[in-house]
């Protein structure tokens, strides 16, 4: 005796109809059909609940740009000058204050504008910041003589850098690209 197995393939397929309500056509009685646009359904909603969230974002930065273009500065500007001024407020609470609360939106506008028009922290340079200053090389008998060191050859034991500082001392051309053992080479 063949086993149809009535009861549970009805309710089984029941609840796919049931999740297909209001679908057009054959895909809400026919319960193949039915069930391939419920399970791209599902695919769908799965994919809009991200997309959701993108949108938003979307929203909340065109809010907050108008809102801030109307205080006389970009959006990326008072973004910019928020961080910079260590307010850490999100795109969402931005734009609710930009349509809700203009007195305080325009407050945090002027602060940003301050933040940014301040003058760039000054970066320090060789010249400015930091001398340098060479080590005095000595002799065997105790006398300090930096241009003996000049004159001392490089040798194997020497930096790239050292070798070509004593090539350009002696005038010496060299292609910016020579390996240490071509730099050594042009020392006579």
């Amino acid at each position: 005796m063949r086993v149809k197995g009535t009861n549970v393939t009805r309710i089984r397929r029941k609840k796919v109809i049931k999740l297909a309500k209001g679908y057009r056509g054959q895909r809400h009685i026919n319960f193949k059909v039915a069930k391939q646009q419920v399970w791209k359904s599902y695919l769908y909603s799965y994919r809009d609940r991200k997309n959701v969230k993108r949108d938003f974002r979307k929203i909340w930065i065109a809010r907050i740009n108008a809102a801030s273009r109307m205080n006389g500065i970009s959006y990326s500007q008072l973004v910019h000058g928020l961080k910079l001024a260590g307010i850490n407020l999100n795109r969402k609470i931005l734009a609710e204050l930009a349509i809700s609360d203009s007195v305080t939106f325009s407050n945090l506008a002027e602060t940003a504008k301050s933040q940014v028009k301040a003058p760039a922290r000054k970066a320090a340079t060789l010249e400015s910041e930091i001398k340098v200053v060479p080590a005095a090389s000595e002799k065997k008998d105790g006398s300090n003589n930096s241009s003996n060191k000049d004159e001392e050859k490089p040798t194997s034991k020497s930096t790239v850098a050292e070798i070509k500082a004593y090539l350009d001392s002696k005038g010496i051309k060299y292609a910016s690209s020579a390996k240490k053992a071509d730099l050594l080479g042009l020392i006579k």
